[in-house]
C-alpha cells in the first residue's frame, strides 16, 4: 500500500492528440497516404494491414526539480467524434497508453497486427505493468456495408496507476486497421488526455528509489 505524503497539491495534466486522416492505398502492401495529423506515423508490422502510431509526452521536469512525486488519481480520454473508415473495414483497434517510459515501435507490434496487443504478444511481454500508469483499448467495425461510421465492439482499461518521479509521462496512441479496399478513407478523431492527480514530497529513501527506477527503466526516454 502506498503511503501518501501530507503536503499534497492538486494537479491537472493535459495532452492533445491530433486527428488521424489517411487514404488507404494498398493494405496488402501496407501503404497509405497521411493527409493530415501532425506526429502520426505509419508503422509496418510483419503481416498484412496498417498500423498508425502517435507519440508524445507531458513534461514534468518542474516537479522533479522540486523533488515531487506525481500520484495519478484519474485519467479521462475525450474523443472528439467516432472513427470513420471504408465500408470494407473488417477491424479497427485503438490503443491508448500513458506510461513512464518511451514505448518503442517494435515493442508494440513484434508479431501480427490486429489483436496482437490484446493477446499478449505486444507490450505486455516487454513493459512492466508498473510502467503503464493507464491503458485503454477498443475494437471497432462498420455498422453496415454502406455505413462508414464505426461502432465499438468491445474495450477495456488497465494499468497500475503507480506514482512516478519521472520527468516525463509518455502518451502513445495506436491505430491498427485491416480491410480489403485497395482505396479507402480512414479518419480517427482527435483525443484529449486529461490526467488528474496530486504531487507531494515523499521520504528521501522512497523518493530516491523512485527516481532510480524512473531513470534505469527508461534509458531511451528522450527517443
Amino acid at each position: 500500500m502506498i503511503k501518501m505524503p501530507t503536503d499534497m497539491q492538486a494537479r491537472q495534466l493535459i495532452k492533445q492528440v491530433p486527428p488521424l486522416d489517411a487514404t488507404l492505398i494498398d493494405p496488402a502492401g501496407q501503404t497509405a497516404q497521411l493527409n493530415y495529423g501532425q506526429g502520426w506515423r505509419i508503422v509496418l508490422p510483419t503481416t498484412g494491414g496498417l498500423v498508425f502510431v502517435w507519440k508524445g509526452y507531458i513534461d514534468m521536469a518542474g516537479y522533479t526539480q522540486d523533488d515531487l512525486t506525481f500520484f495519478t488519481q484519474a485519467v479521462d480520454l475525450q474523443n472528439a467524434n467516432i472513427p470513420v473508415a471504408g465500408a470494407s473495414t473488417t477491424n479497427l483497434n485503438i490503443v491508448n497508453l500513458v506510461t513512464t517510459r518511451h514505448v518503442p515501435d517494435a515493442t508494440i507490434f513484434p508479431n501480427n497486427i490486429g489483436n496482437s496487443f490484446l493477446t499478449g504478444a505486444g507490450p505486455f511481454e516487454s513493459l512492466d505493468l508498473q510502467e503503464v500508469i493507464y491503458g485503454e483499448w477498443s475494437t471497432h467495425t462498420p455498422y453496415t456495408a454502406t455505413n462508414i461510421e464505426l461502432r465499438q465492439l468491445g474495450g477495456d482499461t488497465f494499468g497500475s496507476g503507480n506514482p512516478t518521479a519521472s520527468d516525463r509521462l509518455h502518451i502513445t496512441r495506436i491505430v491498427t486497421w485491416t480491410g480489403s479496399d485497395s482505396l479507402g478513407a480512414l479518419n480517427v478523431p482527435a483525443c484529449n488526455f486529461v490526467i488528474g492527480g496530486v504531487t507531494g514530497q515523499e521520504k528521501d529513501l522512497v523518493y530516491i528509489e523512485r527516481l532510480r527506477r524512473a531513470y534505469t527503466q527508461d534509458p531511451g526516454r528522450n527517443v
